[in-house]
């Protein structure tokens, strides 16, 4: 029996073992004996487009760095990446680094350190993405938000750009990236049903705003209330909405409101010196204004 308990510890500490192993060479890089190792290692992080991997094989693996990773990890694989050594001396090799992306092929060239634990890829690697969008202050580069109008650093590969937030806006469409290239993309952002039934929702708020008893007429609320024509004085305004504003569409950057029917009742004193309720009604109840689309929804500005 008690041989039988040596052999099962021994047994799990071998699978320990395995399992921490397993872990290290999760979030270490490869182990790259030579330049050539290392610049091969990065060609086939590119080919399974592994953001990871690729970033662990950076000099200089920085916060730019981390969004290039996650990016790629949502593009379309490089079809075929291919390395050659043109020039090696002690600490620093430099490599044509060919890469096919969408039937594309593109050759820059790649620089490799040693960083004294290995080698590593010091440039060469990026290519720089600008990105403006007709809505909202960002897109999506891969699953990657980047604020519009901006640029980000991003490794080979077939990006998707889409409008964001998605929920919101349609609008997308693909570009390659190369190293050593500028690409401008800019996304036709489009409000989407979504996006009505937000502004919808924005406008009822708004308007039950502008509804509450008041003494004058509420400014920015798209009314015009004659108490003047029937009253010296005015006591107080009180309103009912019969039927709320609807948002047909939003256009450009503006948004129109229309089709309401409110009431509004002003209580006051007459030229006669009486008090009186004198009441009005608008089948034609409208509010204009501007909006904006952020990571918070939809914000509008009533004129």
């Amino acid at each position: 029996m008690p041989r039988r308990s040596v052999v099962a510890l021994l047994v799990s500490g071998t699978i320990a073992l395995a399992i921490i192993g397993a872990i290290l060479l999760a979030v270490l890089p490869p182990r790259a004996d030579t330049a050539e190792d290392a610049a091969q290692s990065f060609a086939e992080a590119l080919t399974a487009a592994d953001g990871t991997a690729a970033v662990a094989l950076l000099a200089d693996p920085s916060a730019a760095a981390v969004v290039a990773a996650e990016a790629l990890d949502d593009a379309s694989a490089v079809e075929s990446a291919e390395v050659v050594l043109t020039e090696q001396m002690a600490e620093r090799a430099m490599f044509d680094l060919t890469v096919t992306v969408a039937g594309e092929t593109a050759t820059s060239r790649l620089v490799l350190v040693d960083v004294g634990d290995g080698w590593r890829v010091a440039d060469g690697m990026w290519g720089t993405l600008r990105v403006e969008t007709t809505h909202g202050d960002a897109v999506r580069v891969g699953g990657t938000r980047v604020p519009a109008p901006g640029e980000v650093l991003l490794l080979p590969g077939r990006y998707p750009v889409t409008a964001d937030p998605a929920d919101l806006l349609d609008g997308a469409t693909e570009t390659t990236v190369f190293p050593g290239t500028d690409q401008d993309v800019t996304i036709g952002a489009i409000p989407n049903e979504a996006a009505l039934e937000a502004a919808q929702g924005a406008i009822a708020d708004y308007a039950a705003a502008c509804t509450v008893p008041a003494t004058s007429t509420p400014a920015n609320c798209g009314m015009r209330i004659p108490w003047p024509a029937d009253l010296v004085a005015l006591e107080e305004l009180r309103f009912r909405i019969d039927r709320m504003p609807r948002v047909e569409e939003l256009d450009a950057d503006t948004f129109v409101a229309s089709g309401g029917v409110l009431v509004v009742t002003a209580r006051g004193t007459d030229r006669e010196g009486a008090p009186r309720d004198v009441t009005y009604r608008s089948d034609t109840w409208t509010l204009r204004g501007s909006f904006a689309v952020g990571p918070d929804g939809i914000t509008l500005t009533v004129w």
